[in-house]
């Protein structure tokens, strides 16, 4: 049995969400003369920001297009009848990596606050193993490991926040 989750740029709403960042930007840079971009009153101007907006917008467009154009793929495979797990992220390299689960003793989940969760794969001695960002995997991380373990009763799971 295999599970897999996969993502792209395409796929993510980040993309999209650049793109309309700088469209706002760009668009609002078009249309508001920096020559009446002031308070009520007259007093306090700032005409250098609508070009600096409308800069931000088109590099906001140009990042956001080009994330949709290259279409960077991430995701890993969990192959339970050869006890591996595959990752790949194409924005680091081509290449498909993979670990033998019967080397992993403990996967640690780091929960943060700010919703920056992090992972951390162990062998039998406490050694990390080289397992990719945090992306890669299917949030809530933390479900996501359990259920892992429950396949691989030896893996033994640490959840610590903070």
């Amino acid at each position: 049995m295999k599970m897999e989750y996969s993502r792209s740029s395409r796929r993510d709403f980040r993309s999209y969400v650049l793109l309309l960042f700088g469209l706002v930007f760009a668009w609002v840079g078009v249309t508001v003369d920096p020559a009446r971009n002031c308070d009520e009153s007259g007093r306090e101007c700032a005409p250098w920001l609508v070009p600096l907006g409308f800069c931000m917008g088109v590099l906001a467009i140009t990042s956001g297009l080009a994330m949709l154009f290259t279409n960077f793929k991430w995701g890993l495979r969990l192959d339970l009848e050869q006890r591996r797990l595959s990752w790949w992220d194409t924005r680091v390299s081509p290449e498909i990596r993979s670990i033998s689960l019967d080397d992993v003793a403990q996967i640690e989940v780091r929960i943060a606050s700010e919703g920056n969760d992090n992972i951390f794969f162990h062998d039998r001695d406490g050694v990390l193993m080289p397992v990719p960002k945090d992306e890669i995997f299917p949030y809530p991380y933390e479900a996501w490991v359990r259920e892992l373990a429950t396949h691989f009763l030896h893996i033994r799971v640490e959840v610590k926040n903070g």
